[in-house]
């Protein structure tokens, strides 16, 4: 960790140095121009696909909810079910049915999974440094690219617009240790703005469990320790022009636990992460350019001094991207571009080193109806991987506004996921010759919405199926294990979001509601008399969610939400489950304001019944715990 600390000091004299000559080298000019606000951004997130439902959180939720993991956001906030291996664990998402190598994270419209794993660790990104957080239900491999097959999580965290300063401290302390802290601060001009994000969070994590035997004890080896630093700046080139760069660099040291059959453990495990990314825009008239480079490097230290064992995993990658946009007509857009991402990946667990070369174009046209109540993208993506072509990935959807309170939309599309590092090259059961899983996904949405004088009500129903084959699975072959294009899964469901709000008089109520039904089964299997068929996938709730009752007056804010899944089958024959679960959490907070700055304090009670649960088998989740914390934000305008 101090060796992290002194690169992290290192940047920010560096990349503050490099902002102030920016800064210093247009303060002659910037009286003397008005430029245009033009926002570097994946530009493909809006617009482009239409007929894909978006999700997230409650803004106010998510404020209170700031120093924890993005895991812990999605888990409390979202309508994916997080996989959670508890107290210094990984948690993965998994959307609509889909496994957790089948929902991308993007930071910035850049993927986050790991090319050894082919999934994101969640609990290792923290919230505080993202502006916000979205969720894209629905496979959209023809937008992103491998993985992107039951739905995406976006990151965004581009420097704050607008002119002077904003500072924004937020600190916390609670249950078993917990003790977390995030410091912001932006600076924007009409040329040039800059946010620069600090993080640090540290955890026991001692809570109590009852082991196997329902003797209570106390979760031992379990602490977590994690630094993070974010900084974005963006630069006006021209009245047309602008450059945007994104540096981000964290570490964790997490011991983990024993399990429910374990009596102890000594396992730990470390990660580091640097990453950087470089936009650039252009917007004409009728047309705009922008191009990306983008560099992430991670390490992985796995020991475990009990059993011997060691492991140091490093990964590699960097990606080019450029990608136009054309007006053809009033009504008629063309977007077309190509992707370059290189992979490499050097662990000692690995015979040698191996990289892949990602070679991707797509290409996306836009209809648009007179009064763009209408509209229609047709797009596609051909990839090679090493040179050999992947399977064409093209997407149908549309949105239309049916009433002034009624909107729909639909998506039809081709996705895939190629094989990890991990399933093609590890060294005792690793298979290069795996064919990529690809399938067709199909969705439809509803949403209404109506306000009156004193209420509003809105709902969004949705329905879905996707089907995957040559579905990789990792099958006992002997005395050792080895993955296999083995299945076929046709998941398919439904999800529901209800939300009603009744103003009356200085007091606001608001009703929210989610529901997900996901059947998600093994349709076929080149295994003879395989046990899984016709059965539902592992740690997939058929049932979940949730509902909030809100009440805010007058700065002060208090909130009950009751959360609850059905069982997790924890084997292939669904012979054995966990059970299902219902955890309630209350919010109070109270917000006050002056012409600069604002302030809350604010209690969050976790798992306020007490509930005792796992989301992985043998690894508990705490019991009833609580967190308090400050927000204050201070704020100079020019």
């Amino acid at each position: 960790m101090a060796h992290f600390i002194c690169r992290w000091l290192a940047c920010c004299v560096i990349i503050f140095l490099l902002l102030s000559a920016g800064r210093l080298a247009y303060a002659q000019t910037d009286t003397a121009l008005h430029l245009e606000t033009v926002t570097v951004s994946a530009s493909r997130l809006r617009g482009w696909q239409p007929g894909l439902a978006e999700l997230r959180p409650d803004s106010l939720q998510l404020s209170l909810l700031k120093l924890q993991s993005v895991a812990e956001v999605l888990r409390r906030q979202g309508s994916l079910f997080i996989r959670d291996y508890g107290a210094g664990g990984i948690a993965t998402a998994a959307a609509r049915g889909a496994s957790a190598a089948h929902t991308a994270v993007l930071w910035n419209g850049l993927p986050l999974q790991d090319p050894m794993l082919g999934l994101t660790d969640l609990s290792t990104l923290p919230a505080f440094l993202f502006e916000s957080i979205r969720i894209i239900p629905g496979g959209s491999s023809s937008l992103w690219g491998s993985g992107a097959v039951g739905g995406a999580v976006h990151l965004d965290g581009q420097p704050s617009p607008g002119s002077g300063w904003r500072l924004r401290y937020q600190g916390e302390a609670g249950s078993f240790g917990h003790l977390a802290q995030g410091l912001a601060g932006s600076f924007g001009s009409r040329r040039f703005s800059s946010t620069a994000r600090v993080f640090y969070q540290a955890a026991e994590n001692d809570y109590p469990y009852r082991d196997i035997f329902g003797a209570l004890r106390r979760l031992p080896h379990a602490r977590v320790q994690q630094l993070g630093l974010m900084l974005e700046s963006s630069v006006q080139l021209s009245k047309r022009q602008q450059l945007s760069m994104h540096l981000w660099q964290q570490q964790s040291e997490r011991q983990l636990p024993p399990t429910l059959v374990q009596n102890r453990s000594k396992a730990a495990l470390d990660d580091a992460a640097l990453r950087a990314a470089l936009n650039w825009q252009w917007t004409g008239d009728r047309s705009s350019w922008s191009a990306r480079l983008a560099a992430f490097q991670n390490r992985l230290v796995y020991n475990d001094s009990l059993i011997n064992s060691f492991s140091d995993s490093r990964t590699k990658s960097w990606l080019a991207e450029v990608e136009g946009t054309y007006v053809l007509g009033p009504r008629l857009h063309l977007k077309w571009g190509g992707h370059l991402n290189q992979l490499g990946a050097d662990s000692d667990q690995y015979r040698e080193q191996h990289q892949q070369t990602r070679l991707a174009a797509f290409a996306a046209l836009r209809w648009l109806s007179r009064r763009e109540r209408w509209q229609l993208v047709l797009n596609g993506r051909q990839e090679w991987a090493d040179g050999a072509a992947q399977p064409l990935a093209p997407a149908l959807g549309f949105h239309g506004q049916l009433k002034t309170w009624l909107q729909t939309g639909a998506s039809f599309s081709r996705n895939y996921r190629l094989p990890s590092f991990n399933d093609l090259y590890w060294p005792t059961g690793g298979k290069p010759d795996l064919q990529a899983e690809s399938g067709w996904s199909q969705s439809l949405f509803l949403r209404a919405a109506k306000k009156q004088q004193n209420w509003s009500a809105s709902l969004q129903a949705s329905v879905f199926s996707f089907q995957v084959n040559n579905w990789i699975a990792w099958l006992p072959q002997g005395a050792l294990w080895s993955p296999e294009n083995v299945r076929q899964v046709w998941s398919r469901g439904g999800e529901a979001l209800l939300g009603l709000g009744y103003q009356a008089g200085a007091s606001t109520w608001s009703l929210d509601a989610q529901y997900s039904l996901t059947y998600a089964t093994n349709e076929s299997s080149t295994r003879p008399q395989d046990a899984a068929l016709g059965k539902q996938l592992l740690y997939i709730p058929r049932h979940q969610g949730w509902a909030r009752l809100a009440w805010q007056r007058q700065g002060w804010y208090a909130a009950f939400t009751q959360q609850q899944a059905s069982r997790l089958y924890i084997l292939p024959d669904n012979s054995a489950a966990l059970p299902g679960f219902s955890e309630g959490a209350l919010r109070l907070a109270y917000s006050w304001a002056g012409t600069q700055y604002s302030a809350t304090l604010y209690f969050n009670l976790e798992n306020a019944w007490n509930q005792r649960y796992e989301l992985v088998a043998s690894r508990p989740m705490p019991g009833r715990h609580f967190r308090t914390g400050l927000q204050i934000q201070l704020l100079h305008s020019k």
